[in-house]
């Protein structure tokens, strides 16, 4: 008789167990994909960041003192994040070699 409980209380959970299961399961993978598109999205961020203010100072011909630390402060966090595109590579060396101008000169 007691056996009989047991395989009946078994039979009755499975399927709650194996939703559980599957539901889990989805919320795991829907997080991952919100954690890759948060990870792309600030990526495209800081990749525009340092093409856009790289292209004005090569522009310019000029970096102001602070402008390769402003580079610097995309440009790295970019990188860590993997897969970096050789021409923000190539646009942040450029930006290095400028020389350094303050607005007044």
């Amino acid at each position: 008789m007691e056996m009989e409980m047991i395989s009946g209380l078994l039979t009755a959970l499975l399927p709650l167990l194996t939703a559980f299961g599957g539901w889990a399961a989805a919320r795991l993978t829907q997080g991952r994909k919100e954690e890759k598109a948060i990870r792309d999205g600030v990526k495209g961020l800081l990749r525009a960041k340092v093409i856009d203010l790289g292209l004005h100072y090569i522009q310019e011909r000029a970096v102001p003192p602070y402008g390769v630390e402003t580079l610097r402060s995309c440009y790295d966090p970019y990188m860590a994040l993997g897969d970096g595109d050789p021409a923000v590579t190539h646009i942040m060396k450029k930006c290095e070699n400028l020389p350094v101008h303050s607005g007044g000169d």
